[in-house]
């Protein structure tokens, strides 16, 4: 193990392990009976101590991390950043029994970038932000550990109170004693000076005063974002099997030319952006001859590749206001290939086919998840005056039609154009559908899926789903309304919160061993049955999930006399929307789970309340009440056919109930009262109820000694 801080914000770590075994002869190593398998003995293990074994299983752990010093420059205080460069390098002896298999290496690389961006920091070196920000208040004043100033108070003749005394002018002489002269020369000088503290009294009171509204509401709107962080990961790793080398102090082998040090320390087909860099481990053994020829080695070579990508940002427009925004995005990649020996493959270096290393069955396995918009959530916010708030939830026709279907219908043939324009081996049709990219083709209705439910225009960008980029999540929260003076006597808090979250998954995407196409991976030719193009990349699965959690919601603290003290009431409402669809690209049909839910709660804290014992004291009795209603609905929309059925769905109201009693410190008895009523919307349900009440018993054991 080795520690060190290269600087002091930069370290290095490396820990390395290696598991040997000695070797030994076959005779006996009894000294007086067998003293010459003794002897052979006692020489073997000396010439192996010197070597340290035969090695049978090493790996190192490394990694670099550095704190960039922003905080050492003034202009770039506010900003802070970490990087974290790690990996590992392992490598396995093939079985003693099976050497012609090969060694096995193996190596891992994660970059790690974490950052933040302090702007209200930012915003503050600058004065009058900073008044601003402060409400035109000098914070170093009258706060613990602020400046104070060494200069006591005066005050004017008006009665004011400066925060410091004003500077006088003596004349140099008793006024009586001075020449007209000289009086009119002290007068001058005199009126000079009180002009001059005129000035600086006014600057002060500009310094110190507050800021105008109008100016105060303006820059806070510029300077409403207030902090922004970001993440950004990405983890690598490769396998190679059948690798004949041995391996030596860190990993090396002495017979090791340059080539092996990059892959020991990490390197890998991915760069570290996340674009393919062109190195190929596999390709380098083979070109230094570092892989057994073997052609029934059954071991796959692996690469994989993680890419996971966050940003948050706080923004804070006006008072009272605050808005956060996330954004994500995860890429996997897991590549596995047979890359071995074929006898009868073509030799490049000899033109013939005598043998040669090949890549076999090359099978790429993806899933990519990231945050979006979607319609659901811009129909909400259209700003046309003819869409009412019902509409604007995707209301569905009398036979459950949706209108983004019907749209991602009409959207295929504009992706098909899109498509066979690309490929030189498609031409357009008198249906207005290229060939070889037909109505159920998976890349056009993939393409009409993600931009009618994204609301987004058909481009050759946005009917790609990994080219496609993330869009923001956000959560908003304001409680300014308890600090309004007519508000102040009713309400002891009052929290108006929304938050909307999207996502779109796209899972199975897995390379098609049956598509044919050009040297540069692009134009396909090979046809499946209804001779459509077959794609690169075979999808399963393509999900856009979208929640309103909610879209509104109320949580107040009302201020109501009780026994001549003032109680808090607890009110809560939310409404909230929900909405999954998921692309199945195995029998083309999409499902839709719609859902909708109304909460409504309230408690109140009754002080004192005596039960009709006569030994328990009066105590504190709280009661909660929460209902809710749910509404879901399951439609499958099948793309060929042009139909809908709704499978599934419910109407769910459910309701929970408690009042606690608070006996002593430590114990606590509660009476609970829930239901469920369940009302199932298809036939092939029937409604279902549940009901639970009693008394529960709470003893607190942190307070009792």
């Amino acid at each position: 193990n080795l520690g060190y801080d290269i600087t002091r914000k930069l370290k290095f770590q490396f820990s390395a392990t290696n598991r040997s075994i000695f070797e030994e002869g076959d005779g006996g190593v009894d000294r007086k009976e067998y003293a010459g398998g003794y002897r052979g003995f006692k020489d073997s293990v000396s010439n192996q101590m010197s070597t340290f074994g035969r090695g049978m299983d090493y790996t190192h752990n490394y990694s670099f991390s550095y704190a960039v010093p922003f905080e050492k420059i003034p202009a770039t205080d506010w900003l802070s950043a970490n990087v974290k460069y790690s990996g590992t390098y392992n490598w396995q002896r093939a079985p003693l029994g099976q050497a012609e298999y090969g060694n096995i290496v193996q190596n891992s690389r994660n970059i790690n970038v974490t950052a933040q961006a302090n702007l209200t920091s930012l915003y503050n070196k600058v004065p009058w932000l900073k008044k601003v920000n402060t409400n035109g208040k000098n914070n170093s004043r009258g706060r613990p550990g602020g400046k104070i100033s060494s200069r006591t108070n005066s005050t004017d003749g008006n009665g004011r109170t400066d925060s410091k005394p004003k500077d006088t002018l003596l004349p140099p002489m008793p006024i009586d004693s001075m020449t007209p002269r000289q009086l009119r020369k002290w007068e001058r000088k005199l009126k000079r000076f009180e002009k001059k503290q005129e000035r600086q009294e006014l600057r002060e009171r500009k310094r110190d005063g507050k800021v105008h509204p109008v100016a105060g509401f303006g820059a806070r709107m510029l300077m409403s974002v207030r902090n922004v962080s970001g993440t950004y990961s990405l983890t690598n790793g490769t396998l190679l099997p059948g690798y004949n080398q041995e391996v030596g102090i860190l990993g090396f082998n002495p017979q090791f030319s340059s080539g092996m040090g990059g892959f020991i320390f990490g390197q890998q087909r991915s760069s570290i952006f996340g674009t393919d860099s062109g190195y190929d481990a596999a390709g380098m053994a083979v070109e230094n001859g570092w892989l057994v020829q073997n052609q029934n080695l059954n071991r796959q070579y692996s690469n994989t590749h993680n890419q996971v990508f966050n940003l948050r940002a706080s923004l804070e427009p006006i008072k009272d206001l605050s808005i956060e925004l996330t954004l994500n995005r995860t890429y996997s990649n897991n590549s596995n290939e047979f890359f071995r020996w074929n006898e009868t493959g073509l030799n490049v270096s000899t033109g013939l086919n005598d043998g040669a290393f090949e890549s076999q069955s090359r099978v790429d396995i993806a899933t990519l998840t990231y945050s979006k918009l979607s319609a659901f959530n811009i129909r909400i916010f259209k700003t046309y005056s003819n869409v009412s708030f019902s509409s604007a939830f995707t209301k569905l026709g009398n036979e459950f039609e949706s209108e983004i279907f019907t749209d991602m219908l009409n959207k295929r043939e504009e992706v098909s154009t899109i498509l066979g324009s690309a490929n030189t081996n498609s031409n357009a049709t008198a249906s207005g559908y290229y060939d070889g990219y037909g109505r159920t083709q998976q890349e056009v209705v993939m393409g009409a899926f993600l931009t009618a439910y994204s609301n987004r225009k058909v481009s050759e960008k946005n009917i790609n789903a990994v080219n496609n980029s993330p869009l923001p999540n956000w959560s908003l929260n304001y409680n300014g309304l308890k600090k309004f003076k007519f508000m102040q006597k009713r309400l002891k808090n009052f929290v108006i919160r929304h938050a909307y979250s999207s996502s779109v998954s796209v899972s199975g995407m897995q390379t098609n061993l049956a598509g044919v196409f050009d040297a540069n991976g692009n134009n396909a030719s090979a046809r499946d049955l209804n001779e459509n193009f077959i794609a690169t990349m075979q999808v399963q699965n393509v999900a856009i999930t979208e929640r309103f959690s909610p879209l509104i919601g109320l949580d107040a603290t009302w201020l109501i006399k009780s026994k001549g003290q003032a109680q808090g009431l607890i009110t809560k409402f939310e409404y909230k929307k929900d909405r999954s669809a998921v692309l199945s690209i195995v029998n083309n049909q999409v499902t839709e789970i719609l859902g909708a839910e109304w909460v409504i709660g309230t408690g109140f804290k009754f002080k004192k309340v005596q039960l009709p014992f006569r030994k328990v004291k009066p105590n504190d009795l709280s009661v909660r009440f929460d209902l809710s209603f749910r509404d879901n609905l399951t439609v499958i929309r099948k793309v060929a056919e042009n139909t809908n059925q709704a499978t599934a769905g419910q109407r769910v109201i459910s309701i929970k109930s408690s009042a606690d009693y608070n006996f002593t410190k430590n114990l606590i008895v509660s009476f609970y009262y829930d239901q469920t009523l369940n009302t199932p919307k298809v036939t092939t349900s029937y409604p279902t109820g549940n009901l639970s009440t009693g008394i529960r018993l709470r003893f607190n054991l942190a307070g009792v000694q």
